[in-house]
Formats: structure tokens, sequence, C-alpha cells
């Protein structure tokens, strides 16, 4: 455009009379709009420079973008909750756009009351399953004590029945003749008739009733942790003792009392293992309704307890 209008000057001029300095100033202005020209066509030609420049990277970038949509395609898998998500929304947000603002409103809030559930039943779910850890936790850990106590139970058994056992052969010779060997609630109970350890009103022990104690404490001392319960019983005839004995109480103390002197003259009973008690006639096994009967009730007991201590301190630790 100033090319053309500097040739209509230029033409216009040359069919006048133009004078030097007229000619001087449009030549200047020539000048001047030459140098515009060039300077234009230089930045004409960075653009074309840069408009290459940007194809190639536009060419680039859309090579890159068929390489990420092929990617994209190997994750749609994992993308596939989400974009179901999205498809849900979308079509809400579509839903909402052709509704006026009222609707809007009301949908914002009822979203707003959604997620408040959701985030409530997501706090719920997460105290449920810290619940469910903990006690999946508290579960194995009783798991692990059931076990060590049934271990624990098992070994005092085992101990139980091995001392029944021997305390059976050791007075194998005694069985029948006023002496019994039986086992309840996981002790070892082995009662003695009076007509083997006592004379009738009388608390020292006789000869064969000596015998059949010597060998039970032999048994007892080698097993150490066993601990040893004697109970003196009597009938519910009154006792007419002139002594110091003055009744059925003091009679089945003393009873009690010989029984364990005799057992730890054994060397291997310690006397902390051992304990007499006399249960006069309150304990009686039948009726004393008979003198049969009154024979039976008429006995010693001695209980033997295996040591306790390593379940006590299991059920301690429980606590």
């Amino acid at each position: 455009m100033k090319k053309l209008l500097l040739f209509a000057l230029l033409g216009l001029f040359s069919t006048s009379c133009i004078s030097t300095k007229v000619h001087k100033t449009l030549q200047e202005k020539y000048d001047i709009l030459a140098n515009e020209a060039d300077q234009l066509r230089q930045k004409n030609e960075v653009r074309d420079s840069e408009n290459t420049e940007l194809q190639r990277t536009l060419t680039a970038t859309r090579r890159d973008v068929l390489i990420l949509q092929e990617d994209t395609t190997s994750k749609f898998d994992e993308l596939r909750a989400l974009t179901t998500k999205y498809d849900r929304l979308s079509k809400q947000y579509d839903y909402l756009l052709d509704n006026n603002n009222t609707l809007i409103t009301a949908s914002a809030r009822e979203n707003k009351t959604l997620m408040d559930q959701l985030n409530t039943m997501q706090t719920r779910l997460q105290a449920k399953e810290d619940s469910l850890n903990t006690e999946r936790r508290l579960l194995e850990r009783g798991q692990r004590r059931v076990n060590e106590l049934e271990g624990v139970i098992n070994r005092k058994d085992s101990t139980v029945a091995y001392v029944r056992q021997k305390v059976s052969d050791a007075l194998l010779g005694f069985n029948g003749n006023g002496l019994t060997v039986n086992m309840r609630e996981g002790k070892v109970y082995v009662s003695l008739e009076n007509s083997l350890l006592f004379a009738p009103g009388s608390w020292n022990v006789a000869a064969n009733g000596q015998v059949a104690l010597e060998n039970l404490a032999k048994v007892l001392a080698e097993n150490a942790d066993i601990t040893v319960l004697v109970e003196g019983h009597t009938d519910n005839d009154a006792y007419r003792g002139q002594s110091q004995v003055k009744d059925n109480w003091d009679l089945s103390v003393l009873r009690a009392t010989n029984v364990v002197k005799i057992l730890t003259k054994n060397a291997g009973m310690n006397p902390e293992r051992i304990t007499a008690a006399g249960r006069g006639e309150f304990v009686p096994l039948v009726d004393n309704s008979s003198e049969e009967n009154k024979a039976i009730n008429r006995r010693t007991e001695i209980i033997l307890t295996p040591d306790l201590t390593e379940l006590a301190n299991l059920l301690e630790g429980d606590k």
C-alpha cells in the first residue's frame, strides 16, 4: 500500500514542476518507507520461520497425542470405574444445566447430603475395620492363651495320671483292703479307711498303715511339684474321750497330723508341701445310717494336687 502511494506521488510530481527541496523530502520519505518495507520483509521471514517451527512442533505434539491415546487405551480397565462415575456425574451436570437455578440448588443440597452420607459411611466403615482388626488381634492373642493353657492343663493332667499310677503301684498290696485311689477334678484322692490306719478312738497309726504311708511317701518324694493335703474324717458318733481330745474335730485333726508326721519322715518330703486338716463328721461320703456306712465315712483322705503356678501365672497375665 505504501509503495502504491509512493509511486502515485512520484507520478504526480514528475508531471509537475517540483522543487528540489520537495523532491529531497519525498526521497527521504521513500527511503524511510523502503527501509520499513525491508524490516517488514525480515519480520515476515522470521514469522515464516517461526510458523514452520510451530508446524513441526504441532506435528510432534500430534504424534505425542497419538502415543498418549494408545497408552490411555491400555489403562482402560483401571479407569473404567472412574469413567463410570464421571459419566454419571456428567449426566447429572447436563441435567442440572437444563433446569433452572432452583433445581440446581436443590440438587446441590442433595449432592452435599449424599457426600455427607458417604463420608459418614466411610468413617463408620473405617471404625468398623479398626474394630475388626482389634478383635482379630485379641482373638489371635486369646487363641495363643488358650493353646498355652491347654498345654499347661495337658501337662498337669499327664502329671496327675502319672502320679495316680505310681501311687496305685506303690500301694498295690493295700488296694481292696481299706484303700482306694482315684482321680477327681484333676486331683488324685488316696482314701484310707480307719480300719487300715487307726484302732477305734485312737489317733496313733497302726503298723500296717505306717507301711502304706511310707510307700506313699516314696512316690511323693519323687514328685516334688505335688502338694499334699491330708484330711481326717469321722462318722457322726460323738467322741467320748477323757484326754485333751474332746470331740470329733480334735480326733480328726490328730489323725491327720499323725499321718503327716509319718509322710514327712521321708527326707524327700518338704513339710512346706503338706497340710494337715481335720474335717470331723461334716463331709461324709454316705449317710451315717448304718454301721457299714459309718465305717466308710471314718477315713483319711490324702489329696494330691499338681503345681498350678504356671497355670495361675498365665491366667494372671490375661487380667
